[in-house]
C-alpha cells in the first residue's frame, strides 16, 4: 500500500467515524428539540428548529462526501452522494431563508 492509498483509507475511516458521530448528535438534537417544543423541558438553545436544521445540514454534507469517496470502490454510491448533497443544499436554502 503506497502513501496515497494509506491517506485515502485514513480519510475514509475518519469520514465514516465522523458521519456516525454526527448521526448520533443529530438524534440527540432531535430528542432535545422535541422535548423542548412540547414543554417537557426548558432549554433556550432548542426552542426552535435551527439547531436541528444545522445538524442535519452538517450530517448530510459529511455523508455526501463519505459516499463520494466510497463511490470509487462501489459505483452505486455516487448517486447516494448526489442525493445527500442535494438534500444538504435544500437544507442550506431553508436555513438561509430563516425557515425554522
Amino acid at each position: 500500500m503506497d502513501r496515497n492509498e494509506k491517506i485515502i483509507k485514513n480519510l475514509e475511516n475518519a469520514l465514516g467515524s465522523l458521519g456516525w458521530f454526527m448521526l448520533f448528535v443529530t438524534i440527540i438534537v432531535v430528542g432535545l428539540t422535541v422535548l423542548t417544543l412540547n414543554g417537557v423541558m426548558d432549554t433556550p438553545y432548542f426552542n426552535n428548529y435551527f439547531p436541528l436544521g444545522l445538524s442535519l445540514l452538517i450530517t448530510q454534507v459529511i455523508w455526501g462526501i463519505r459516499f463520494y469517496y466510497n463511490s470509487r470502490r462501489y459505483p452505486s454510491y455516487f448517486k447516494y452522494s448526489i442525493f445527500a448533497l442535494v438534500f444538504a443544499l435544500i437544507q442550506l436554502i431553508f436555513l438561509l431563508s430563516n425557515v425554522y
